[in-house]
């Protein structure tokens, strides 16, 4: 199976009032389809820096200075070049941490659904925007789909309100999603449900996952690889199984050892 996200030397640097800092220094990553790639690191390794990248949502003074992220076989990032507004949305799903941040409080749910595929899915019917947002909430194993569409955010659990955010970065049937740190906010027993929940729509719809996250137990349970990041370099990467039974680098071996319940 071919690559659907490739990441090739990426390199993004910040400018300071003082100073150039370096965020990513030489990131190679890859992602097909059908398979869950964990990112995990400390705060401040550089995460989502990576994530955000690979969407254009990085800040005016922040720059990418080598290297290129290509989605499909298409270039969408590189020196001086920025495509991803072609793919935002549409080819590529983004789910944020806070998923009470992504919802406006004043739209029912119905409403977000909406305006997302209005905008990514020229033509699309009032019949079909139902439909879709229906099956996209019965996707998401919501029981009353139809309640939910007519709620506002802040009538909705913590996981519900996650489940939605995770519904309307797939309605638009995309290739790739981006879930950056979206279960730190939840309990125990809703990140177990979330995490089963990507596991089924990436087996289901064949779509490929970047898995953001600092919780290396989480990664463990999910993904399929993982790239550990520190510094904004991707230090070790290879299978989930390998990487966390058989770590090659000291700073992974160092990540694992700070688990007390690791073994």
């Amino acid at each position: 199976m071919t690559d659907l996200l490739t990441i090739s030397g990426l390199s993004v640097t910040a400018r300071l009032a003082t100073d150039d800092l370096r965020l990513l220094d030489a990131v190679d990553l890859e992602v097909r389809g059908g398979q869950i790639v964990g990112v995990v690191g400390e705060s401040g390794s550089g995460k989502t820096t990576l994530a955000r990248c690979v969407v254009g949502l990085l800040e005016r003074n922040v720059r990418v200075e080598q290297g290129s992220v290509t989605l499909a076989g298409d270039v969408v990032v590189a020196p001086g070049v920025d495509r991803t507004g072609r793919v935002r949305g549409s080819a590529v799903g983004m789910v944020f941490q806070d998923a009470s941040r992504s919802l406006n409080p004043l739209m029912k749910v119905r409403v977000h659904l909406a305006e997302v595929l209005r905008r990514h899915v020229p033509g699309i019917t009032r019949a079909e925007i139902e439909r879709r947002s229906v099956q996209v909430l019965e996707q998401m194993r919501i029981t009353d789909p139809t309640r939910v569409l007519d709620s506002y955010p802040h009538q909705l659990s913590g996981g519900l309100k996650q489940r939605v955010a995770i519904g309307l970065a797939v309605v638009t049937r995309p290739s790739l999603v981006i879930a950056d740190e979206c279960t730190t906010a939840l309990d125990v027993t809703t990140q177990t449900k979330v995490v089963e929940l990507f596991r089924t729509l990436v087996d289901e719809l064949g779509i490929g996952l970047l898995f953001v996250t600092h919780d290396l137990m989480l990664a463990s349970d999910l993904c399929d690889r993982i790239a550990v990041m520190s510094g904004g370099r991707v230090v070790e990467q290879g299978d989930a199984e390998r990487v966390l039974d058989r770590p090659e680098q000291d700073y992974t071996r160092r990540l694992l050892a700070a688990i007390p319940s690791w073994s």
